[in-house]
């Protein structure tokens, strides 16, 4: 019996020491974490809305999309006009895929990024290449996805087996781009 206690103390003794040094690196490295985030989600910015100068965080209230299974993490117009805004969609094959998307002032796409998504390898992964974000350059709200025909006007051609994905990402540009008017025409605070 005795011997049983020596050994759970001792187990117990490991366990509070392991659990404090995890706490000890998670204190250490949490403000290098976010500022790295920070810097990439700046960087990103950039990326989707070049040559645009400083941007400014715009609180969006009272702004619902009109999409269904989309929310607005956060709205940025441009010094040199246009705005950045990203978008989740719930809806994705995967879960939620999460974009960034550059905004005219005219309220046509500069260019969009997926920032993360849980896709299909080989299948919906593919929405992170630069050959299916083209497709959305110059294109204004009302995107709509197609399979198997040649677009025409505000349309963009499916993946190829990933038309779940294809939707879910629209649909966060479409709601994107109602924010974006939403700030950008309406006075968003």
């Amino acid at each position: 019996m005795k011997e049983t206690m020596t050994l759970t103390f001792k187990l117990l003794l490991i366990c509070a020491v392991i659990t404090a040094l995890l706490a000890w690196v998670n204190v250490m490295t949490e403000p290098i974490i976010a500022q790295n985030e920070q810097a990439s989600f700046q960087a990103a910015m950039t990326e989707v809305l070049p040559d645009a100068g400083e941007f400014t965080e715009k609180e969006i209230t009272d702004f619902v999309p009109s999409e269904t299974g989309v929310t607005i993490g956060s709205v940025h117009t441009a010094e040199k006009g246009g705005a950045v805004v990203s978008a989740t969609c719930s809806e994705g094959y995967g879960g939620d895929i999460n974009i960034m998307i550059g905004i005219t002032d005219e309220g046509k796409i500069n260019q969009i990024k997926v920032m993360s998504m849980s896709e299909t390898p080989g299948l919906g992964a593919k929405s992170t290449e630069p050959e299916f974000a083209r497709k959305y350059v110059g294109l204004e709200k009302g995107i709509s996805v197609i399979k198997n025909s040649q677009p025409s006007g505000n349309e963009i051609v499916a993946i190829s087996g990933a038309t779940v994905t294809s939707k879910a990402v629209t649909k966060a540009v479409n709601g994107a781009l109602e924010a974006a008017e939403f700030v950008m025409q309406k006075g968003g605070e």
